[in-house]
């Protein structure tokens, strides 16, 4: 990733037409420019001049970028926005207490010890599941993340899907995807753990690498792989006609994560009563729920997402990324679930 200094001539493309003041959840909340990006440009150009420094104050509002990419959909200058946030993140990071305690936090040691302390946690949870046999039609590589230490079946249900349809899957053991360390401006770790997961696959051939949470595959991207092999299992099976249907009726609705791709899923399960929700693709605000400086705006974010979930009152609201699932979980009092969880628990194969 560049230095924020690499991203002068980018910032400078910025034509300050506030056309992302239209889309940004933060803005639309506060009304403050420093939380746009049109605002925040401004700044960070004084950063890079030298008129400015960065300090807590930037940080926060470099906080309030939820990462949701909408402004970049919206610019007319096609500047990809989160790219330059983030750097502009890694600079804050390395040269402030915060950052060196973040480091020490999220150091190898540290985050794969509390990964391995879940998975033990989580262990009793694991079930055998029987593998029929079948004919390979073409192989994929899975990435479950971090979430398969606690849900340590899903990872075994997804490969068994996959099986139906003529796909093998290629057995890693992979880490994290490393988007924690991204976010909070920790590059070195990042670009650590992405090497790492490199280079697990890189004398594999594989045709597609498949997930199923959409912030890991957002991640994933960065590491710059052929985009066209990217499949997530919700589009594999629309693609392949698989259908489900409820072991017992139930009203549900769907809230689409930030960095999904668009899918009709839900189409494909039988004997569900299925409402969409008022502004289903906003954002659930998950990127600020865990810093004190954020939350006063994020709750608010959330809260109009709660008050969309209400209007509907639905036995289960369904998504595809863990970190919406936490979002929702903590703050709105229903029954989240991820959507292959849904159809692992509670649905069968037709």
């Amino acid at each position: 990733m560049k230095q924020l200094k690499d991203y002068k001539e980018t910032i400078h493309k910025c034509s300050k037409c506030g056309l992302c003041q239209s889309v940004c959840p933060a803005y639309l909340e506060t009304g403050n420019e420093c939380t746009v990006s049109r605002g925040q440009f401004i700044m960070l150009q004084g950063v890079i001049k030298g008129d400015l420094k960065m300090n807590k104050t930037i940080n926060k509002y470099l906080d309030l970028c939820l990462k949701c990419g909408k402004c970049s959909d919206f610019c007319p200058s096609d500047i990809n926005i989160v790219e330059v946030i983030l750097a502009a993140k890694a600079e804050y990071y390395k040269n402030s207490l915060e950052g060196k305690i973040i480091s020490v936090l999220q150091s190898k040691p540290i985050f794969n010890t509390a990964l391995s302390i879940a998975r033990l946690l989580f262990s009793y949870k694991k079930k055998k599941l029987n593998t029929p046999a079948f004919t390979p039609l073409k192989k994929a590589v899975y990435f479950g993340g971090c979430v398969e230490a606690v849900y340590p079946n899903t990872s075994d249900y997804i490969k068994s899907l996959l099986n139906k349809m003529g796909i093998e899957v290629i057995d890693i053991d992979f880490n994290c995807c490393g988007l924690p360390f991204l976010t909070s401006g920790n590059i070195e770790r990042f670009n650590e753990q992405m090497q790492e997961n490199l280079d697990k696959i890189k004398e594999l051939k594989f045709d597609y690498f498949v997930t199923d949470c959409a912030s890991c595959e957002w991640t994933w991207k960065q590491y710059g792989l052929d985009e066209s092999k990217f499949k997530n299992i919700y589009k594999l099976i629309e693609e392949n006609g698989l259908e489900f249907e409820s072991k017992k009726h139930c009203k549900v609705t769907y809230h689409k994560p930030c960095h999904s791709e668009d899918n009709n899923i839900i189409n494909n399960i039988k004997n569900i009563e299925y409402i969409e929700l008022e502004g289903k693709d906003d954002c659930c605000g998950f990127a600020g729920i865990l810093k004190p400086s954020t939350w006063k705006v994020t709750s608010e974010i959330i809260k109009s997402k709660r008050n969309s979930i209400n209007k509907i009152n639905p036995d289960y609201v369904l998504t595809n990324c863990i970190g919406c699932i936490l979002s929702l979980s903590l703050t709105t009092g229903y029954k989240i679930k991820r959507i292959i969880s849904f159809l692992e628990k509670n649905c069968r194969v037709l």
